[in-house]
């Protein structure tokens, strides 16, 4: 399912990471041209992002950010990932997309469930990030895409 979202980057990245604790992944992301980054298992499961791009950036030499794009959201467009990277590429600290919340049964509590499946952030904000449960970007994106996590979620996606 990642190598959808991996293949899409490709087209706007001059260079493609590919961070996770399992070796058949990394594998499979070299043979499509990523450059692998081995994580600890720490980093995996209910870790909040955060420690996983700070993380990650130590093994990308001269990266002043990143644009991370979840591997579980195949249904990204690629419009909505140049559209990220080209508002860090103007200097904002950060930027995530948002699943629309205006009817969203938790608008008022503003839960994390709304988050959507990009993130760009510079290398000196993730330096200094204050609480990794609480993103405070300064830009928000709509995002429609369908994170999938049941079967459930997968046949939305297949409909999408």
């Amino acid at each position: 399912m990642f190598i959808w979202n991996l293949e899409k980057c490709k087209e706007l990245f001059s260079q493609v990471y590919v961070s996770s604790d399992s070796d058949f992944i990394l594998k499979l992301a070299e043979s499509h041209g990523a450059i692998a980054i081995k994580r600890d298992a720490s980093l995996c499961g209910d870790c909040p992002d955060i420690p996983v791009y700070q993380h990650a950036i130590q093994y990308m030499p001269g990266c002043k950010a990143i644009v991370a794009v979840h591997a579980n959201n195949p249904t990204i467009e690629k419009d909505l990932i140049r559209t990220v990277k080209q508002i860090v590429e103007l200097g904002v600290p950060e930027v995530m997309t948002s699943k629309p919340i205006v009817g969203h049964a938790d608008y008022h509590k503003q839960s994390s469930d709304i988050y959507g499946s990009i993130r760009g952030i510079s290398k000196e904000r993730l330096k200094h990030y204050p609480d990794p449960y609480k993103p405070r970007p300064e830009v928000m994106v709509v995002d429609h895409s369908i994170e999938i996590e049941t079967q459930e979620d997968f046949n939305a996606a297949l409909c999408q």
